[in-house]
């Protein structure tokens, strides 16, 4: 498990957690009154151990791509302590938050350890239907659970792991919010923002030197939440969006999103090896519910049209191209081979789905058996065109206020020249423990 490699780095983080809670109990200790009263400043976060298991699928597209000239055995262990502290400050119309993010990662013989701000931001709120903020801040653009068509200024979601935090984007931009009374329109909402690029910021959404825009106009209509937007910029293709979420019954929630980017670059590669490069009008879209029974289970659905993806011709393509250069590989023993092929094939693995049409269903049980604070659940993730799939069982357990134990398994299934059954894992299992404080 080579404890020496990583037992200092997380003496480290836990050194850190436990001087952040002995900050924010100085202030809860002051059991002022009256007992409403909000504390100017609050502290809190989460460390977390995770334990990730790889058992290799050694016949593989991306194990060939990854460990060509290596031979890392049947299996791979990963060790990731994670560590996140949140601040907030409040005082008068102000806000200041502060959210960062500090890793350790040991893989094999490589370890890494880095410090990022996920979130750090004013926010100034002169009147009740008026906020202006300035500096990072992670959005929530879109209503889908696994995927985001519309979520324009979201960073991609993990449809493993839909719930992470996610790292967000320098803006400056504000909040104008009405409501009214009555049945129909209920409330409107307006968010322009504005995403520069400079020094190391937004880099992702362009040069330096780029000013992106993005607007989302919200509308509480007949009690559905609707959503109007946009997103644009000099580097960036015209986005437009739509999303919506409403109960149809108090246990039955129904959503979903459309996404129309313009003339947006899309870069394939043929089995030959040859790339195109083309500008297309890309169309995305996503219906979805979630469903609670009386039994406290709960049902999550979606249907995703991926615009971006790749269709059938083209996932074969690369999957062929990858073959050549595997077979190449063995004759010539030339790395350059295998290193062009990684360079032409980021554009499919860049996406964390590069198919077109998919399937996720998520099934949770709240303690089954009266077993208390206990929920198990499975995932499943299907490519509905090479009917490759995920398979993902796990559970939750709370045995104590704060702590979190979790464990989950992946399993990839599918045949030879499928998404799925071109993993780089046969299965994954991971452990992993939380404490919030």
């Amino acid at each position: 498990m080579r404890l020496r490699s990583w037992l200092p780095a997380l003496v480290q983080v836990l050194g850190l957690a436990l001087a952040w809670p002995g900050l924010a109990q100085a202030e809860e200790l002051d059991l002022s009154i009256p007992e409403a009263e909000k504390k100017p400043l609050e502290l809190h976060g989460m460390l977390e151990m995770r334990y990730v298991n790889h058992q290799l699928r050694q016949d593989s597209a991306l194990y060939r791509l990854k460990y060509y000239n290596q031979n890392p055995g049947a299996y791979t262990e990963e060790w990731r302590p994670q560590l996140e502290l949140k601040a907030d400050y409040r005082q008068g119309i102000a806000h200041l938050h502060l959210h960062t993010h500090h890793e350790y990662r040991e893989f094999q013989t490589e370890h890494e350890s880095f410090s990022r701000v996920y979130e750090g931001y004013l926010s100034l709120k002169p009147s009740a239907g008026v906020t202006i903020e300035a500096g990072k801040k992670s959005y929530s653009w879109g209503k889908g659970y696994a995927w985001n068509p519309a979520g324009f200024v979201n960073r991609p979601k993990d449809p493993d792991d839909p719930e992470l935090n996610l790292e967000g984007y320098t803006a400056l931009g504000a909040d104008f919010i009405k409501s009214f009374g009555g049945q129909g329109l209920q409330t409107v909402a307006f968010t322009p923002l504005f995403l520069p690029v400079f020094n190391n910021e937004n880099t992702e959404l362009g040069q330096t030197g780029d000013l992106n825009r993005a607007a989302k106009l919200y509308l509480l209509l007949y009690d559905t939440d609707l959503d109007l937007m946009y997103y644009g910029g000099p580097n960036q293709p015209d986005s437009f969006g739509l999303d919506f979420s409403k109960n149809l019954l108090e246990n039955l929630e129904v959503h979903g999103e459309l996404a129309y980017v313009k003339d947006a670059r899309k870069q394939s590669v043929g089995s030959g090896g040859g790339v195109n490069i083309e500008r297309e009008n890309q169309l995305s879209y996503l219906l979805g519910l979630r469903y609670l029974t009386a039994q406290d289970t709960t049902y999550i659905l979606e249907y995703y049209h991926n615009g971006a993806g790749y269709d059938g011709g083209q996932v074969d393509g690369f999957f062929a191209f990858q073959e050549m250069a595997w077979r190449q590989w063995l004759k010539t023993q030339n790395p350059l081979v295998m290193q062009q092929a990684d360079a032409k094939t980021r554009s499919y693995y860049r996406q964390k789905n590069y198919g077109q049409d998919y399937l996720y269903l998520k099934v949770s049980q709240k303690e089954p058996w009266d077993i208390l604070y206990l929920t198990p659940y499975a995932a499943l993730m299907a490519n509905l065109e090479d009917l490759s799939f995920s398979l993902a069982p796990g559970a939750s357990y709370q045995p104590v206020t704060n702590l979190e134990l979790n464990t989950r398994l992946i399993f990839p299934l599918g045949g030879a020249g499928t998404e799925f059954g071109e993993k780089l894992d046969d299965l994954r299992a991971e452990f992993w423990v939380r404490w919030y404080f």
